[in-house]
This record gives C-alpha cells, sequence and structure tokens, in this order.
C-alpha cells in the first residue's frame, strides 16, 4: 500500500512536471505570437507613415517647382522693365544731348 501511494505520488509529481513544462512552452508561444503580431502593426504603421511621407514630398516637390516656375516669371518681367527703363533713359539722355 505505502509502495504505491509513493509511486502514486512520483507519477502525480511527474505529470505535474509535465503540464509546467507544457504551460511554460505554451507561455512562450503566446509571447512570440504577440510579440509577432505587434512587430506587423508596427509594420502596417511605419508603411502608412511612409506613404503620407512620399505623398507629402512630391506635393512639396510640385509647390517648388510651380515657385520657381513663378519666380523666373518674375525675373524676366523685371529683366523687360529694366530693359525698357533703359532704352527710354538712353532716349531721354539723347534728347538732351
Amino acid at each position: 500500500m505505502e509502495q504505491e501511494t509513493k509511486r502514486a505520488r512520483r507519477e502525480e509529481h511527474g505529470q505535474n512536471k509535465f503540464r509546467g513544462a507544457l504551460w511554460g512552452s505554451n507561455s512562450e508561444l503566446k509571447l512570440q505570437r504577440e510579440e509577432r503580431d505587434q512587430s506587423r502593426v508596427d509594420s502596417l504603421i511605419l508603411k502608412d507613415e511612409l506613404k503620407v511621407c512620399l505623398r507629402s514630398k512630391r506635393s512639396l516637390s510640385q509647390r517648388l517647382c510651380e515657385t520657381e516656375t513663378n519666380m523666373l516669371a518674375i525675373a524676366s518681367k523685371y529683366q523687360e522693365e529694366l530693359n525698357l527703363a533703359t532704352a527710354h533713359e538712353h532716349n531721354v539722355a539723347d534728347e538732351y544731348a
């Protein structure tokens, strides 16, 4: 009877150790799954932010191009007016000479 009790206790102890090992393994798998899921979420967030940055970059590039075009038009107009003023100055100087 005593041997059976000891054997039963050893068996129970072995089963508890096995359950503990399984529980530890299961916990580790859950943790790995959670980390992987969080990595996927982080990756998706970064992809969305990258898309927004690329759109913003394109928009800024387009605005810069438009601004450059406008500045060149203003400089060209200023050059024309300067040429007209210079020509007028020469005409007036010629009239008084």
